[in-house]
């Protein structure tokens, strides 16, 4: 590894640390990770201008998703500002007209201060995705990066166990109550998170991490000329001897998985771990690939389609937990929505708003999330919008699945990044880990590191612009 890459430290401690003050989701945390990430994109960005030898990693690799992000700011701005057509306008904004003596100016957005926030935090995931993209080219930093979340993830879950355990209400010295957050939820762990659903996805993030980091750096032991006897004494020997930080964190982080209780997150990082074998397989299998990938995407395809009717056939771990029923009656809501304005949106953060008018039923509970990303983006930005957020997302995530046979070295790293997306996007089927800033985050940390080490080392650098 070369001499450590500050940008890359600051952005590894900042990630490492958001999980902590409840997922980040209160609004000075959240400020805090848009201040520092914008502070390292500025810095990053004046040593390129100032330093003719430093250069912009394949700039082309990224193109098109370069492309689709900005149109998916442009097109959230042009949602939030009040340069639409009077026609595109949100009916409510003409009864506020009538309502209030200073009337607000229309826009398409229902809830514009919700949507520059959500901007906000979305331009953020972006810059911690290409500072990682940038500084995680090299191979050293980028283990580093990885076993990093895996350890800082055990450490969190741990000290959330140890918290939840001895009845404290407060997470180190945040204060729970005075936040307005919960602890904990029934019987199931949630420290650090308000919800024990997040508190999974970050286990499966770090548990994958850990998994694939081992199983990549041992792979070279398995010499098909060498006795298997030998070929245990040195698995055993070098975990113990070197990974064993990663098998105690392994082992905290399987814990917290399954203290949480979470179907959802569950059955997410078992689809997790079938990407990450789907994807070491590639170069010296590929058959064998080929049919986990079949069987992941007919299983990924049946929760979407059925999810909701085969949640009803599963008892209730906690009756605290919204229920299938519930969750139905969101998804119908939400798409009567959608069909209500399929092109233009309500705007980025207008969910919670936007709800109440096309609910019918008489929920008792604040419904401020979709409990479907898919759904709520398409409701936010329009079915359009959506779309070309999803590719913006997907186009980084394949390059991580051709890493894994392009890579003649270090295939683990675009691999754990491709199965940690693909945890991300089922969990993202039937909850919203994707707006936990902190989730959000290392995915993004996580997804830069895989891309840019599932580049061949023989692909030529560009200058910089």
């Amino acid at each position: 590894m070369q001499r450590m890459n500050w940008t890359f430290a600051a952005l590894l401690i900042l990630v490492c640390w958001m999980p902590l003050p409840f997922g980040s989701v209160q609004p000075w945390a959240w400020s805090l990770m848009v201040i520092v990430t914008g502070s390292l994109l500025v810095a990053w960005g004046t040593g390129v201008a100032l330093r003719r030898n430093r250069t912009v990693h394949a700039l082309r690799r990224l193109k098109w998703s370069l492309i689709g992000f900005l149109l998916v700011v442009s097109w959230a701005l042009f949602q939030i500002s009040s340069f639409a057509p009077v026609a595109w306008h949100h009916p409510i904004w003409l009864i506020a007209a009538q309502s209030l003596p200073v009337p607000s100016p229309g826009r398409i957005a229902v809830d514009p201060q919700a949507g520059l926030h959500t901007l906000l935090r979305l331009t953020s995931y972006a810059a911690i995705f290409w500072l990682a993209f940038q500084t995680g080219h090299d191979r050293g930093l980028a283990k580093f990066g990885l076993g990093g979340i895996a350890v800082a993830s055990a450490a969190t879950a741990a000290i959330g166990m140890m918290s939840w355990l001895l009845g404290w209400n407060d997470f180190l010295w945040f204060d729970a109550q005075g936040s307005g957050q919960a602890s904990s939820v029934g019987g199931r762990l949630a420290m650090p998170f308000v919800n024990p659903n997040h508190l999974s996805s970050l286990a499966g993030i770090g548990l994958i991490c850990a998994v694939g980091f081992l199983v990549g750096e041992t792979r070279g032991l398995w010499l098909p000329d060498t006795p298997r006897q030998e070929k245990l004494r040195r698995f055993l020997e070098m975990v113990v001897a070197r990974y064993w930080y990663l098998v105690a964190s392994g082992l905290v982080l399987a814990a917290a998985l399954i203290m949480s209780i979470s179907r959802g997150g569950f059955a997410a990082a078992g689809f997790g771990f079938i990407a990450l074998v789907a994807a070491l397989l590639r170069r010296s299998r590929p058959k064998a690939s080929f049919t986990f990938v079949i069987f992941l995407g007919a299983a990924l395809a049946v929760i979407a389609l059925f999810g909701p009717g085969l949640a009803r056939l599963l008892d209730r771990v906690d009756q605290s937990e919204l229920g299938a029923d519930q969750r139905i009656a969101i998804y119908e809501s939400s798409l009567d929505a959608i069909a209500a304005s399929p092109w233009l949106g309500y705007g980025l953060g207008s969910f919670k708003s936007v709800y109440r008018m096309y609910d019918p039923s008489n929920l008792t509970t604040i419904v401020d999330a979709a409990h479907n990303s898919y759904l709520e983006n398409a409701l936010e930005l329009g079915i359009a919008g959506a779309l070309v957020l999803f590719a913006t997302i997907m186009i980084p995530v394949i390059s991580c699945w051709s890493g894994a046979v392009l890579r003649r070295q270090d295939q683990h790293i675009p691999a754990v990044a491709f199965a940690v997306s693909i945890l991300c996007a089922a969990h993202s089927l039937v909850d919203f880990p994707m707006q936990i800033p902190a989730i959000a985050a290392s995915f993004s940390f996580v997804l830069g590191i895989g891309c840019a080490q599932s580049l061949s080392s023989r692909v030529a650098q560009e200058p910089a612009l």
